[in-house]
């Protein structure tokens, strides 16, 4: 029984962290800085946030991810095919894009 108890409260915790609020605006963070952009702007994060929350992203007239809460495929969609992402006028200014 202590074993079972043991891994339900892990399963428990483990769950409270995934559907925390805070837990979709950290990973798209994270998830933006690794894709190439230091300093993402609210809008962007909260576009990622919503994908992964909602487990679907819409962009060009196609759908991506699964419908479902933590869709990796809807939440790489929106980090890519964001506007923030793809814009060549944010490339020419110094302060857009990675430090090295």
């Amino acid at each position: 029984a202590t074993v079972r108890d043991a891994q339900y409260e892990t399963e428990a915790i483990l769950d409270d962290y995934f559907y925390h609020p805070n837990t979709a605006p950290f990973l798209c963070i994270r998830f933006i800085q690794r894709f190439g952009i230091s300093n993402p702007a609210p809008r962007y994060v909260k576009s990622c946030a919503t994908a992964f929350q909602e487990g679907i992203y819409h962009a060009g007239g196609k759908s991506f991810g699964t419908g479902k809460y933590g869709c990796l495929k809807a939440t790489v969609a929106s980090i890519v095919l964001d506007r923030e992402t793809r814009s060549v006028v944010l490339d020419a200014d110094p302060s857009q894009g990675s430090l090295r």
